[in-house]
């Protein structure tokens, strides 16, 4: 099997890993980053994030992304108080862009606080957020925006550098969009909890081709230092277990407390 370089550290010679769902994986020599083996220039990614992907044509995904509306506002808000009142404390204003921003549910609930931008690649769920909640959103890639630089305090990436063909570059974007004394903030599944190392190939969060990277705690602050960003702040979020009492709430935030669950919340700064 022929490997791409690794999107984390770009060494060559990756280790074939394992195959999911018929993609093949690869392991970094490295840096231990699992990643896709395939090019993603042969993904077409605009049939991967079409108006399916939101309304829940691939259960590997979402059973119904844009029917969860309510859901997924009410949890932008709890997520919006938890980064404005617990340390370390987010910008209380200012200007916030939210890169892979989806139906825009979480710019909506931003907006009440912030001055918003968002940017989604999937043209039926960027015109969803312009359209449906009046957002300003762009269609197409961080790097094609060609937004300012250093213009926004802060910037989000929520479940998304997993899914980019090459999260250092973006990152690396994200940094030049930052104002002084700005923050990025970032969610992405963590391979390196205890619960994915116990699953192995079967982990939920090993979805090709709409996953690509596979980070753990080392190779998130490798793709950030090779961005020219530091870790500020790491903590788990996630489910820890299998069973109910992982998935109910409480379990949720008992992972979160444990520092257990298998996704990783971090705040990047210069």
């Amino acid at each position: 099997m022929t490997t791409r370089p690794c999107p984390v550290c770009g060494a060559e010679g990756a280790t074939p890993a394992f195959e999911r769902d018929g993609w093949p994986l690869a392991e970094c020599h490295r840096c231990t980053a699992l990643f896709v083996a395939t090019d993603p220039a042969s993904i077409d990614f605009d049939a991967l994030y079409g108006e399916a992907y939101y309304r829940g044509g691939s259960d590997a995904v979402f059973t119904d992304y844009v029917g969860q509306e309510n859901a997924r506002r009410a949890q932008a808000r709890r997520k919006l108080w938890a980064l404005r009142h617990l340390p370390p404390r987010l910008p209380s204003r200012g200007r916030l862009l939210d890169v892979g921003c989806a139906a825009g549910f979480f710019l909506a609930e931003a907006r009440r606080h912030y001055e918003v931008q968002g940017v989604e690649l999937s043209a039926w769920s960027s015109a969803f957020a312009r359209e449906r909640l009046g957002l300003p959103v762009f269609t197409g890639t961080l790097a094609q925006a060609a937004l300012p630089a250093s213009s926004f305090d802060i910037v989000t990436l929520w479940d998304v550098i997993e899914h980019v063909p090459d999260p250092v570059a973006v990152l690396n974007e994200a940094a030049r969009l930052l104002a002084p004394g700005g923050a990025l903030v970032l969610t992405t599944g963590d391979r390196g909890s205890a619960y994915a190392r116990r699953k192995g190939p079967e982990w939920h969060l090993l979805t090709p081709p709409w996953h690509l990277t596979f980070f753990d705690r080392g190779t998130l602050a490798r793709a950030a230092a090779r961005a020219g960003l530091r870790l500020r702040h790491l903590a788990s979020e996630g489910v820890a277990g299998d069973g109910g009492f992982w998935r109910h709430p409480f379990g949720r935030l008992a992972g979160r407390l444990l520092d257990r669950g298998d996704i990783l919340r971090a705040m990047l700064t210069h």
